[in-house]
């Protein structure tokens, strides 16, 4: 379903980690992200469950891609931790742009030029909300999970067209 599924689970969690630094602490909202992002792929099967949506076949020679693919973001904490050291409100725009840079094998992956926009959006964001919004870093938080959000109904969109078109199609066989 063009990773729906991932995305709302993704952005959800970007939209909490912002309020919970926002109201509570930056810590909690840190805490937020990494924990979500260890427990990132059994809550989306989860998820897929619950949404009734197919799994990747084992057979699927993509799924290893996606596993790798995976792996990026907690590879890239040790480069966050460095550049937080100073100044932790660097997290979220770090965090959004190596998100970003994540998506772009989705192009291939799913087919979908819809994440090339995405992580454009997301590159560009994090790097200017991370200059701009000097004392406000939460609000990257907010993008980025706006961001994900948005791009979770278009691509169910657009992958729920497809099917019903390829149905059309099939009819008039």
């Amino acid at each position: 379903m063009g990773g729906y599924s991932i995305l709302l689970l993704e952005g959800f969690f970007w939209i909490l980690a912002g309020i919970l630094w926002e109201l509570v602490s930056f810590k909690i909202g840190i805490l937020v992200i990494i924990v979500s992002g260890t427990f990132f792929y059994p809550l989306s099967q989860l998820l897929q469950i619950v949404l009734k949506r197919p799994k990747v076949s084992r057979e699927n020679p993509l799924s290893l891609l996606f596993t790798q693919i995976s792996l990026i973001i907690p590879f890239s904490f040790p480069l966050i931790f460095l550049l937080t050291k100073e100044n932790v409100n660097l997290f979220f725009p770090a965090l959004t742009i190596i998100i970003g840079a994540h998506y772009l094998p989705f192009v291939y992956a799913y087919k979908m030029k819809t994440y090339w926009v995405l992580a454009t959006l997301l590159v560009i964001g994090g790097s200017l909300l991370g200059f701009m919004m000097a004392d406000n870093f939460y609000y990257c938080a907010y993008y980025t999970g706006s961001v994900l959000l948005l791009f979770a109904i278009i691509n169910q969109y657009l992958v729920k067209k497809e099917i019903v078109k390829s149905r059309i199609d099939n009819m008039k066989l």
